[in-house]
């Protein structure tokens, strides 16, 4: 997976570069979740050296298209990821030009998959030239298609593509919800007209037990999972029959975690669970309390006068 950008990058001091945050975890990196992505191109992964690593996750390739091109290595990497303690997500190269098409190829990852479990998404690797050929709307169709295939049975899709393909050929409005997955070999994480859940900032990584074949990986940083969330007041009143929004911050910045929101005592304070829209309903007192998709909490102490 390579990175089509309209930027220029010296590859040579890049990996040096991220080798070292590798090694020494300064504390740009240390607060997002850090990861990579792997398929038979990577050849036989050493899973019990890259367990011992800093990575928390891996992104591993299911195959491409459709029957029969599946990644002769996607079983043994999923048992060996899962047996290092990483948290896992696959990914499924387009190879189409129609919704139809896509229909078929989410079918096959699915299949591929075989009702595995997954921690992370999975992602459409969307990046051959001919998807992008038929525009804008025909690319979006496409990713919709597959995302709807795969929420249906149960689990995260998400979207991949280089920064300037997610700009430039697909309809977002089309899209909204679905996790993005940004391939921007630049120094810091893509601005996008959506959260970049997660960003792929080199393919020339390195990472013990990942450089096989190739002698290098493609390393990732990941916003989905908060490491702290706050309330941004810990307490509030409100009058009878007043609405008001608790507003919460997630962790590291930049972060796109889902938050669930829960009142203690619905006949005083009741809460919206996903917005965190508040509805004062009778005089007393309730805790608002809401939780990460990481598992984080915080708690909001409510009075209704």
């Amino acid at each position: 997976m390579r990175e089509k950008t309209r930027k220029l990058f010296t590859v040579r001091i890049a990996a040096v570069l991220l080798i070292t945050m590798l090694s020494v975890q300064p504390v740009q990196a240390a607060a997002k979740m850090e990861g990579f992505d792997v398929s038979s191109k990577n050849g036989v992964i050493d899973w019990e050296t890259v367990g011992a690593s800093a990575a928390d996750f891996v992104m591993l390739r299911t195959g491409e298209g459709q029957a029969p091109d599946v990644d002769a290595q996607f079983d043994v990497n999923y048992e060996g990821a899962k047996a290092a303690g990483l948290k896992v997500g696959v990914y499924h190269v387009c190879c189409v030009r129609t919704p139809e098409a896509a229909v078929k190829e989410a079918e096959y990852c699915l299949e591929i998959l075989g009702g595995r479990e997954l921690d992370y998404p999975i992602a459409y690797d969307i990046e051959k030239a001919g998807c992008f050929a038929d525009g804008k709307s025909n690319t979006t169709a496409i990713a919709k298609a597959f995302c709807e295939v795969i929420a249906d049975a149960g689990y995260t899709p998400m979207i991949y593509s280089s920064a300037s393909y997610l700009k430039d050929f697909f309809d977002w409005s089309e899209l909204d919800g679905y996790k993005v997955w940004a391939a921007y070999y630049g120094e810091s994480k893509p601005k996008l007209p959506v959260p970049v859940d997660i960003w792929q900032y080199t393919s020339e990584g390195s990472l013990d037990g990942a450089n096989t074949d190739q002698g290098f990986c493609d390393l990732n940083y990941s916003y989905m999972e908060a490491t702290s969330v706050t309330f941004t007041q810990s307490t509030l009143s409100m009058k009878k029959g007043a609405t008001t929004v608790a507003k919460v911050k997630l962790g590291p910045g930049g972060c796109t975690d889902t938050v669930t929101f829960k009142s203690s005592n619905k006949k005083i304070v009741t809460v919206n669970k996903n917005t965190g829209k508040l509805r004062a309903k009778a005089k007393g007192k309730a805790v608002i309390k809401v939780k990460t998709g990481s598992g984080k909490t915080a708690k909001l102490k409510v009075t209704v006068k």
